[in-house]
């Protein structure tokens, strides 16, 4: 892998490379355009590039997408996709189908949003059908070292960070197994790994999708490391914002994550006033719930006060439950969720209840694992992309 992948050259990058290869300038835009606005896999596609330089491109930068190791399919169309990368390392995406409803773009499909009481604003009339809004959750890293007490993915140990040829690869695989285009195309950075450990790849990765995709369309979610919020404020086009939060306090959130420890809540909430939004833009708070250690009535007041004064939008998640992964810990009940969402509300706050995409296929939030062993414990010895859990 010593050599550059053309997936993940920025039109930068592709200037440098054409310079060093004694090509005019303008093949770079080509080469770009080529394989991000036209959707072009292959040098053979390119024929506004003379033949020999078709071949001699092949040769020198070949593209590798992911092979497609398994597919999961869940009942409400979901799809999980076990990846393997050219060097046997394997990774999960997951594409989740949208309705044609017209909605917020920094978040998965939800179930219910629940908004303070306020003037009812019309919607926007259009004289054509939407186009289907569909979202691919994509990986960062091959595991993750953050080691939440909720995720699978933590539970399984880290990895090396992803190329931006790989992250860009691995959502071409997943749009061209399923048949569709960057039309209605959402990106979520909460697949395996953290993005703010992976600024080499994401960033880079970035730029690529902000010149095919507005960056409201765009999220990437960290559960907080704290000194890598200003490599992403500092953007000429920034990604919405998700910080996974899922406890007020010190005490809890150490608990569910050890992270806390190194970057605790108070510069977690600084780095958070600091971010700069653009109007009607929201930092996304993620909370997953989890029945007797982050549900109480008292710990959505302090939520809320933590949060005061913040542009946020709170997406409360009830945990997605693994008897095997994550002994113990269970979902509340819908009376729980129903008065834990009830007091943020109360405290107006713009609160959304995720109803995750995909459970029955493994493949809703925090179960991604791309790897049945944790390698801490089994020597180092890594299996296939794990099935489904019987």
């Amino acid at each position: 892998m010593g050599e550059p992948d053309p997936l993940g050259l920025t039109p930068s990058a592709w200037e440098t490379y054409v310079s060093g290869a004694g090509l005019p300038r303008y093949r770079a835009r080509q080469l770009f355009d080529a394989f991000h606005r036209r959707g072009s896999r292959d040098y053979a596609a390119m024929t506004e590039l003379p033949g020999a330089l078709r071949e001699r491109l092949a040769a020198e930068l070949p593209v590798r997408l992911p092979e497609i190791a398994r597919r999961d399919e869940s009942a409400d169309g979901s799809v999980k996709f076990g990846l393997r990368l050219a060097d046997g390392a394997l990774i999960e995406a997951v594409y989740m189908p949208g309705s044609t409803a017209f909605a917020q773009v920094n978040e998965f499909t939800d179930a219910r949003a629940v908004v303070p009481a306020g003037p009812a604003i019309p919607g926007p009339r259009h004289s054509t059908p939407p186009v289907e809004k569909f979202t691919v959750c994509l990986s960062s890293q091959t595991g993750c070292a953050v080691d939440c007490a909720f995720c699978v993915t933590g539970r399984l140990g880290g990895g090396r960070n992803l190329t931006a040829g790989e992250i860009l690869g691995q959502l071409y695989a997943v749009l061209d197994a399923t048949g569709r285009s960057t039309e209605g195309l959402r990106i979520v950075f909460m697949g395996m790994g953290e993005p703010f450990l992976n600024l080499d790849g994401v960033l880079p990765a970035l730029e690529i999708l902000f010149e095919i995709l507005p960056p409201r369309r765009v999220t990437v979610s960290t559960s907080g490391i704290t000194p890598a919020f200003a490599a992403f404020a500092a953007l000429p086009k920034r990604p919405n914002l998700a910080v996974s939060l899922n406890a007020a306090d010190e005490t809890t959130r150490t608990r569910l994550m050890p992270i806390t420890r190194t970057y605790p809540i108070p510069e977690l909430v600084r780095a958070m006033r600091a971010w700069p939004l653009e109007p009607r833009r929201r930092i996304l708070v993620e909370y997953v719930l989890i029945a007797g250690v982050n549900d109480r009535e008292d710990q959505a007041w302090h939520l809320a006060r933590l949060l005061a004064g913040l542009e946020v939008k709170i997406n409360v998640i009830p945990l997605n439950e693994d008897p095997t992964y994550l002994p113990g810990w269970r979902r509340p009940d819908e009376a729980a969720i129903e008065a834990f969402v009830k007091i943020l509300v109360d405290a107006n706050m713009v609160v959304t209840v995720r109803r995750s995409k995909g459970p029955d296929a493994s493949a809703a939030c925090g179960q991604l694992k791309g790897r049945t062993v944790d390698p801490r414990k089994a020597g180092g010895r890594k299996q296939e992309v794990g099935g489904r859990k019987d």
